[in-house]
């Protein structure tokens, strides 16, 4: 295991990942910021990096009493349950996401591996974490079967096939039935799924649940509710969803260091989930 040490926190494009001296992952852009390829973040905290497979790292957690953890995917699948797992361990707030992909290629994380982990240990910083959901429309909670050995393909919504059933309620609302964006399901403590359809299935970028509610954020809402998010400070890292950014456009300059990634870790209030389409935070605070 490493020693802890002052963390360098940096992120990169995809087309632009290379293994270097610091902890990160690749991301689709950067909010509010065109033209760079790297994003460092103005402190570097004392921590302990952890990178690998979901087991190594668990194994290798144990024991340990962080005061927070920023945890990265690399796109492996399985995230929801090693969150689970992890933090029955550690017990702390955690917030990341996965990293965005280069055309098909995944694992632009430190170490190149399922996942990456730093746990901050410095006992010169405070944090604070939050999460979003922007999507606040709901229509009400639904049935959602799928395989209990495949969690993220749908089998029916409401015991009806699931692209039909989804068509149905994205043209009540004037959607097309292509936008995987404005509406879609998210579970009962409010962190989304973001479907999509391969031509045969409804697939899903993180577990199901049996029960989960449809949402919906109309376009003239999105802007107005993720660029205040973003435009924190510089002492915050904010994870939010390459899919919102298709959304809602680039942003004006915002002061914090924001991400579009491959789905989100939001910290809730019975522990993290692993997300997508929503906005993520935490806040490093000297003391």
């Amino acid at each position: 295991m490493e020693n802890v040490k002052n963390t360098t926190l940096s992120f990169t494009l995809p087309e632009a990942w290379q293994e270097g001296d610091f902890f990160g992952c690749a991301s689709l852009g950067f909010a509010g910021v065109r033209g760079e390829e790297k994003m460092t973040f103005a402190h570097t905290p004392q921590g302990i990096v952890l990178s690998g497979g979901y087991q190594k790292i668990l194994a290798e957690a144990k024991g340990l009493s962080p005061k927070a953890a920023l945890v990265f995917f690399g796109n492996a699948g399985g995230e929801n349950r090693f969150l689970r797992e992890l933090y029955s361990l550690l017990r702390c707030p955690m917030v990341g996401g996965g990293a965005a992909m280069n055309g098909t290629v995944g694992g632009l994380i430190t170490g190149g591996a399922e996942a990456c982990v730093f746990l901050l240990t410095d006992e010169n910083y405070k944090v604070e974490t939050e999460y979003q959901n922007i999507h606040r429309h709901e229509l009400g909670t639904v049935k959602v079967d799928f395989d209990e050995a495949d969690p993220r393909t749908v089998t029916a919504i409401d015991g009806q096939e699931p692209k039909a059933w989804l068509d149905g309620q994205k043209a009540a609302l004037g959607f097309s039935s292509e936008d995987f964006e404005h509406f879609t399901l998210s579970d009962l403590k409010g962190v989304n799924a973001h479907l999509s359809f391969d031509g045969k299935n409804v697939l899903s970028g993180r577990d199901l649940e049996h029960e989960m509610i449809a949402r919906y954020v109309l376009p003239e809402e999105v802007y107005p509710s993720v660029f205040p998010f973003y435009n924190d400070g510089e002492n915050a890292i904010v994870p939010g969803c390459a899919g919102l950014k298709g959304i809602c456009g680039e942003l004006a300059p915002v002061a914090s260091l924001g991400l579009y990634l491959f789905g989100e870790v939001c910290m809730t209030e019975s522990g993290p989930e692993f997300g997508n389409l929503m906005l993520s935070k935490i806040r490093f605070i000297k003391k």
